[in-house]
């Protein structure tokens, strides 16, 4: 769950950083706006990040769950070979 999060930052984090150098203030003696085309061009790379990040925490969901799965699978085969006596913790 920790990593979903901090993906999640850095991933906002990225995409303010991208719309920060995509849009810089005018420098002195540049009087002109940032162009319709680049704030839109931006605009979508924003979306384009937002989707990609959604796609990375549903992943990130599926790698938890599927560890999960793992990590109880060993846990009740250490459990069965203590059992048995072959598993070196009955020793």
């Amino acid at each position: 769950m920790m990593k979903t999060r901090s993906l999640s930052l850095l991933a906002a984090a990225g995409a303010l950083a991208l719309f920060a150098l995509a849009a810089p203030e005018p420098i002195s003696g540049q009087n002109s706006p940032v162009s319709p085309d680049s704030e839109a061009h931006v605009k979508g790379l924003i979306a384009e990040l937002t989707a990609q990040n959604a796609q990375l925490a549903k992943n990130q969901e599926e790698l938890d769950a599927k560890i999960e799965l793992i990590s109880e699978a060993v846990r009740q085969a250490r459990i069965f070979a203590a059992r048995s006596g072959k598993g070196g913790a009955s020793k």
